[in-house]
């Protein structure tokens, strides 16, 4: 459906506009018209009909569709990095079980090279192979000096008795100890 052009009076020529499609016919008359619009009025054209407003808008959907694309991606990476940390760490806990378990029923455990008093209790030890629910004051042997990261931990032993129903039963605990929180105990002579 085509809409009446209306016109518009000029002192010399008469110029139609079509209002619905924005765009202007020249009489043949006119001295300005040419077969091929300028560039000035083709940008006018574009102005017109929204294209700036698309363009920025159609650029600022691809610079969030690319940031949500690269963040999803970053998210996956670090979750599966996170999980594979996980299984290293279980997989180091059951090592480090296995090993104890030896220690344990080699008698190594119990064969210690010297005994230290526990002087300090740091708040965050608490990983898989510390030395757990000791306090200050504890007396322990001293099975392995200078492991774990920088040499500076000691591994090992405390002695528990658990009194039962059964009677008394020893119980031996192994793990690393900074150096730090531990004062050697000299033998006397």
């Amino acid at each position: 459906m085509r809409c009446k052009p209306k016109t518009i009076s000029n002192t010399q020529n008469r110029v139609p506009i079509y209002n619905q499609y924005s765009r202007q016919i020249h009489d043949g008359s006119s001295p300005t018209s040419s077969s091929a619009p300028t560039f000035r009025e083709r940008l006018a054209i574009l102005r017109r009909n929204g294209t700036p407003e698309i363009t920025i808008g159609l650029l600022i959907l691809s610079v969030v569709g690319i940031d949500y694309a690269l963040q999803t991606r970053t998210d996956n990476q670090r979750d599966d990095m996170y999980r594979e940390l996980e299984r290293e760490v279980r997989k180091d806990e059951e090592k480090t079980r296995i090993e104890d378990r030896r220690m344990l029923n080699n008698g190594t455990a119990t064969k210690y090279k010297f005994q230290c008093i526990i002087r300090k209790v740091p708040q965050t030890f608490d990983g898989h192979k510390c030395l757990k629910d000791v306090k200050e004051g504890d007396i322990v042997g001293v099975i392995e000096e200078g492991v774990g990261p920088g040499g500076q931990y000691n591994l090992c032993s405390i002695e528990r008795t658990k009194i039962s129903k059964e009677g008394d039963k020893k119980e031996v605990s192994i793990g690393w100890f900074p150096c730090s929180c531990l004062q050697k105990i000299e033998k006397k002579q």
